[in-house]
């Protein structure tokens, strides 16, 4: 029998760091905890865990100084952050920083299980092997995904691979990219294709709101549209089109996703995380496709 997967928790707050070790160790995670950065730190020197959940605004070390050194020591290790009201800037500084992606507190219960699972399964398709190649100078790719959300870390290993081979991607950018990447083609299948709204996420549990998606996608017309995925890439950029099928929506009615002051908004976290990542974030006016652009990771970014 496998091992558990390990997560470390870290928070200052013994009630928020026990409620989620009690959930995680619920959906068979094995939890270790720390109470600050620096204490955090020292576990993972020990012992490595799959993946870090932090808070932020913790005494000692707080997150965004936790973001930093594990950066340095621990290249490509997932980190989640976990936001509050207030911590809206510390959180944007992290996201830039090397984290891959945040839950607001108040939809902890909702948003982490899946949150980790999703961070998890792109770390375990990606193709740790291949190498940068002088020989290879531009790519272009075209995909087109069905309304199987399973196999979306599988296109994402699948585009990220040439990238790699440009040279384009260290740790950090690698998983910035699959986060921005992730969340645009659930948006386009969930949300797009699928026409499921936010709301209904948070509505009941996450089985509830799975069955939802699973009989949208033997219903006609949605079992039947998919996924367009075009990519342009050379040795210092790359641009991502994602085009669904669906209805379309307004983008403008969801919360602006380049202020971070709506970290803690549930709809739009998605749009908030791709622009915290991307260099440029376009949508079509209908709202069925989004352009992502993003430069070559910058070796001297800083904390600042």
């Amino acid at each position: 029998m496998p091992e558990p997967t390990l997560v470390l928790a870290v928070d200052d707050s013994i009630t928020q760091v026990t409620g989620m070790q009690i959930m995680l160790q619920q959906h068979g995670y094995e939890v270790m905890t720390a109470s600050n950065g620096r204490l955090a730190l020292e576990s993972i020197r020990e012992r490595r865990p799959a993946i870090v959940v932090t808070d932020l605004q913790m005494p000692e070390m707080d997150g965004l100084q936790l973001v930093a050194a594990l950066r340095e020591e621990f290249a490509g290790l997932p980190i989640v952050l976990t936001t509050a009201k207030g911590s809206e800037e510390i959180a944007a500084k992290a996201l830039r920083l090397g984290a891959s992606s945040y839950v607001p507190k108040r939809t902890l219960n909702e948003d982490l299980v899946p949150t980790i699972e999703r961070m998890l399964s792109m770390v375990d398709v990606a193709d740790h092997h291949t190498k940068p190649s002088s020989l290879l100078k531009s790519v272009h790719l075209e995909m087109s995904l069905g309304n199987n959300d399973i196999e979306v870390p599988n296109v994402i290993a699948r585009l990220e691979q040439p990238l790699t081979e440009l040279g384009l991607l260290d740790d950090t950018m690698q998983m910035q990219i699959s986060t921005a990447l992730d969340e645009a083609l659930i948006n386009a299948i969930i949300h797009g294709n699928l026409e499921i709204s936010t709301e209904l996420r948070y509505e009941g549990t996450d089985e509830q709101f799975r069955e939802v998606v699973h009989a949208r996608q033997k219903q006609e017309p949605y079992r039947d549209r998919h996924v367009t995925i075009l990519m342009e890439a050379n040795r210092e950029e790359v641009t991502f089109t994602i085009r669904d099928q669906g209805t379309g929506f307004d983008v403008g009615a969801l919360p602006d996703p380049t202020d971070f002051s709506n970290l803690g908004e549930c709809g739009g976290r998605g749009l908030l995380l791709i622009n915290a990542f991307m260099d440029k974030v376009t949508h079509n006016a209908e709202g069925t496709e989004i352009v992502m652009f993003k430069r070559k990771a910058d070796a001297s970014l800083e904390t600042e």
